[in-house]
């Protein structure tokens, strides 16, 4: 990686000294690991299918404050709370915490670190360079921690507007606590404009017994933005962490969700759709790690992708020695919609107990040239047609947030897809 990326990030780092408390060391520790590392590149095996080659040569500078408020999206749902970022920095005049604080709490990153200076060590460095890079340049987030026995039924959102940041980045943590038998819907959503800005975003969650998560992530980014996701979670005793997460915008998108199952009865969904339109690359990696036995996973997966777009998953379960009584299923599915499209898939299962039951399969296909005609025959136009087959075949991915208000906004915003993607391809 050349010395000029390296020292403009070195010098990004300098001036953030102090505004994080206690955060310094952590901060050169995992800078000087980036640097010794490097971008990963499609050598990388975790990341042959994502090409970030612009991260790797051009530096990008910290996302400036907004000079204005940005246009905020309507609620996809009721919602409990809506805490907004705006170029990677909290908006507490744009946000609304509801009745939230009346059963949580939530607080600035900053604020956490100040009353809790030995928390930091909790902070996750991160599985590669990119999260190395996030924890050394975080500068915002949030902490939310839902107390044991609390249950919050409407959807937490945490909305991300990205705007006027032409090669610049945010780079977020946010950490999530759940209480003992707590559960709680946490919907993220990722939007912005036309420039040529990176979102790097991290998520640390901890689940505790019998807690459940669910986690549902909307990325809608500008046409012209990268896109890189992490979520690390940690299930303990009989808890549930479920996640969704949809990639409809951006140039180049990730979301990798490495998932811990700690003790007996501890489960994780993990499910995705990503819509892929002309030259969009969306990639999403799944690792379950079953560290005990009696756990259970679930992934279903399914992609769409249109001219010269490209979708690929990556899913990965692994069973220790002595995880006895694990069931794991992955499943991921692909459309081409036409035949400069391209879908990638490696399912893996690497197992060290012999009384386990896991599976995977992976298909990759074009529309039902049958269900087409079946549908057309009987006056429903093509357009409309291969609109909802597309809504069907993606269903599976999403019918399990448990939110079916939620679920009809996704299933909306898939519709919408199609219309602005698929259908100038037919028209074409």
């Amino acid at each position: 990686m050349p010395d000029a990326i390296i020292d403009a990030y070195r010098d990004q780092l300098w001036g953030l000294i102090g505004t994080l408390p206690g955060l310094d060391g952590v901060r050169e520790r995992a800078l000087n690991k980036f640097a010794s590392a490097g971008f990963p590149s499609t050598r990388h095996e975790d990341w042959r299918y994502s090409d970030i080659k612009t991260l790797r040569t051009t530096p990008f500078d910290q996302m400036a404050a907004p000079m204005q408020a940005p246009d905020l999206p309507a609620p996809l749902t009721d919602v409990a709370a809506r805490l907004v970022f705006v170029n990677g920095r909290f908006q507490e005049s744009l946000s609304d915490m509801g009745d939230l604080l009346q059963a949580a709490s939530v607080r600035p990153l900053a604020n956490h670190l100040m009353a809790n200076a030995e928390r930091v060590d909790e902070l996750n460095l991160g599985s590669d360079s990119i999260n190395l890079l996030n924890t050394a340049l975080m500068r915002d987030g949030f902490v939310l921690s839902i107390p044991a026995g609390i249950e919050i039924d409407e959807a937490i959102e945490i909305v991300h507007v990205s705007a006027g940041a032409d090669h610049a980045a945010a780079h977020v943590r946010h950490l999530v606590e759940m209480g003992e038998g707590a559960s709680a819907t946490l919907l993220e959503r990722f939007v912005g404009d036309d420039s040529a800005y990176w979102v790097n975003s991290l998520l640390q969650a901890r689940v505790t017994e019998g807690a459940t998560l669910t986690h549902i992530r909307m990325q809608e980014e500008g046409p012209a933005a990268t896109h890189t996701a992490t979520a690390i979670v940690s299930v303990g005793a009989g808890g549930n962490y479920h996640a969704t997460n949809i990639s409809l915008g951006s140039n180049l998108s990730r979301f990798e969700a490495r998932v811990r199952l700690l003790a007996d009865e501890a489960n994780a969904t993990v499910d995705g759709v990503a819509l892929a339109g002309t030259g969009e690359s969306h990639d999403m990696l799944v690792h379950v790690d079953h560290r005990m036995p009696n756990t259970t996973s679930d992934q279903v997966f399914r992609t769409v992708a249109d001219a010269r777009g490209k979708t690929s998953f990556q899913g990965k379960v692994t069973v220790a020695a002595g995880a006895q009584q694990v069931n794991a299923d992955q499943s991921f599915k692909a459309l081409l919609l036409d035949r400069t499209a391209e879908a990638n898939a490696k399912p893996e299962l690497e197992i060290f107990a012999d009384d386990v039951k896991c599976s995977h399969g992976a298909t990759v296909g074009e529309l039902d040239d049958k269900a087409l005609f079946y549908l057309t025959s009987r006056g429903i136009d093509p357009a409309t047609a291969r609109q909802m087959l597309v809504e069907a075949f993606s269903d599976e991915a999403f019918a399990r947030t448990g939110n079916e208000s939620l679920a009809d906004s996704i299933r909306a915003r898939v519709g919408q897809w199609m219309q602005n993607h698929t259908l100038e391809g037919q028209a074409a």
